[in-house]
């Protein structure tokens, strides 16, 4: 494949497939875009596997439907910590296949709806809005840093840029029945952390594409811009200055590290 977007399997030394994972708001159409750059990769002749979120999970309307009932009440049931905590386990079993699926000798490009990174956006919101207590937070801290020395970073972060306006009224037009009642300014609030995520991924050495994704863009070419962006040159990708590895704090934080040791969230 010699046409522009496209590359051959020796232009990646590493492994044979790739490690996408695509991120955004609720209702933002975060996995319509998944599937729809699986079947871009696809049709370009790259095997692609879609990693859903564990919404088929037998335990996980439980967990969301706690959750949300302590969103429309605006009690703290602790509803937020366990959601965050079993969310936060399925996602890193989820990396971890993933990775293994995109590196092994026969890898193939797996596209993961919403990544173990994202999953920090939902608990240090969960803790500012009161939904999580400062020890609870800690502890999903102190979890998400074990497991992160543990996984290797995606070959592209893509972010899926929506107001979340728009978000709220997507939501509504689906009708989901557990997303009744959710409320526009808590989407608000993620909107305000995923900014932070995004520039903290940049600031780690990840590759990050925004994508204005208002209105859904054609599948190639955004799968197009995935591979521009894989196969740059440009050194600032090329030279890590921040390992996951060994520095393998919370891609979010609240920049109030001294409250999150006790006390209720704020």
């Amino acid at each position: 494949m010699e046409q522009e977007g496209t590359m051959n399997q020796g232009d990646i030394k590493r492994k044979q497939g790739l490690f996408i994972t695509v991120d955004a708001n609720i209702g933002a159409g975060k996995t319509n875009a998944c599937h729809a750059i699986a079947s871009a990769a696809s049709v370009s002749g790259w095997p692609a596997r879609v990693l859903e979120e564990p919404t088929n999970h037998p335990k996980f309307p439980h967990f969301l439907n706690r959750y949300y009932d302590d969103l429309r009440t605006g009690q703290n049931t602790g509803g937020g910590f366990a959601m965050q905590m079993f969310m936060l386990c399925q996602r890193y079993e989820q990396h971890r296949l993933a990775v293994e699926m995109a590196w092994g000798q026969q890898g193939i490009v797996v596209v993961q709806d919403r990544p173990i990174y994202g999953d920090t956006v939902f608990a240090t919101t969960a803790m500012e809005r009161g939904f999580m207590t400062g020890q609870e937070y800690e502890l999903y801290v102190d979890v998400f840093r074990n497991m992160s020395r543990d996984v290797m970073p995606p070959d592209i972060f893509v972010y899926l840029e929506v107001p979340p306006e728009e978000c709220h009224q997507r939501m509504a037009a689906r009708g989901r029945e557990q997303e009744e009642g959710v409320p526009l300014d808590y989407l608000q609030h993620l909107d305000k952390n995923y900014k932070l995520l995004v520039k903290e991924m940049r600031r780690r050495g990840v590759r990050v594409l925004n994508v204005d994704w208002q209105v859904f863009g054609p599948p190639v070419e955004l799968w197009k811009r995935i591979l521009r962006m894989v196969i740059s040159s440009d050194s600032w990708y090329e030279q890590m200055t921040f390992s996951f590895a060994k520095h393998p704090r919370m891609p979010l934080v609240t920049g109030k590290d001294q409250t999150i040791s006790g006390g209720e969230g704020q």
